[in-house]
């Protein structure tokens, strides 16, 4: 007859059958390592490889001498003009007493889409009468005689600084141009001709490759020998709407 050892203390004997062998395992606790994990865990373990591959992935992919495009959101003129050919209508709203209504025309060469040159542009100046002029007539006061403009001559140089693209009511894509002229000028008035200067700057809206429209205001100064009291300055604003044909 065969006696077992007596089992050293602490340690479980080992089973001999396969029914001790089960309740073995059914008197000995597994480990930690053999629990299984919470169920909140096993929910949240697939989220949380989905958002750590999203961030590490990026990072893997991207190359240290790659170029940043985050700020490169210029496109190409959609129009790029070379012959302009205008049409305007503007007022001349200075004079107190009496005001200008102008009609006129101009040709622009553009060199570039940011330069160009205003190479003539010329208008005639229809007078009429502010209602100032009226007040002072009823009370039999008669306002000092000042010359008015009656033509005028210029020459501008055209700096095209920016130009966009924008939405109109959400229904069609517009583009533009603002624009900044420089040059001189040449008046003729009702006693006399004086050169001058102007600068203004101006607001275009392309309708089409061939025609776009545009508004402009500038301001003119004209010089004349002030008879011994030094040079005489005489100051016009001109605020134009007009029409522009590209050839």
């Amino acid at each position: 007859m065969r006696v077992d050892a007596p089992a050293a203390p602490g340690v479980q004997p080992a089973p001999r059958s396969a029914i001790m062998r089960r309740a073995f395992a059914a008197a000995v606790p597994s480990g930690p390592k053999d629990r299984p994990l919470p169920c909140s865990l096993r929910l949240m373990a697939p989220a949380l490889l989905t958002t750590l591959l999203a961030v590490t992935a990026p990072a893997a992919h991207a190359r240290p001498d790659a170029p940043d495009y985050q700020s490169q959101v210029v496109q190409n003129r959609a129009y790029v003009m070379r012959h302009e050919l205008g049409v305007q209508v503007g007022v001349l709203p200075m004079d107190a007493f009496t005001k200008g209504v102008t009609v006129g025309g101009s040709y622009t060469l553009h060199f570039s889409q940011i330069l160009a040159w205003e190479l003539v542009q010329f208008m005639h100046s229809f007078p009429f009468d502010a209602a100032l002029k009226d007040d002072l007539a009823s009370f039999d006061l008669r306002p000092t005689p000042f010359e008015t403009v009656e033509n005028l001559l210029s020459t501008n140089l055209v700096f095209k600084p920016v130009y966009f693209k924008g939405s109109a009511l959400n229904r069609a894509v517009i583009s533009g141009e603002f624009m900044v002229v420089l040059g001189g000028a040449y008046a003729w008035f009702t006693r006399s001709k004086r050169p001058g200067l102007d600068y203004g700057i101006g607001f275009r809206v392309f309708a089409s490759r061939l025609f776009s429209m545009r508004l402009d205001a500038r301001h003119m100064m004209f010089f004349t020998d002030g008879a011994g009291s030094g040079v005489d300055v005489h100051h016009e604003l001109w605020i134009g709407l007009g029409t522009s044909i590209s050839l």
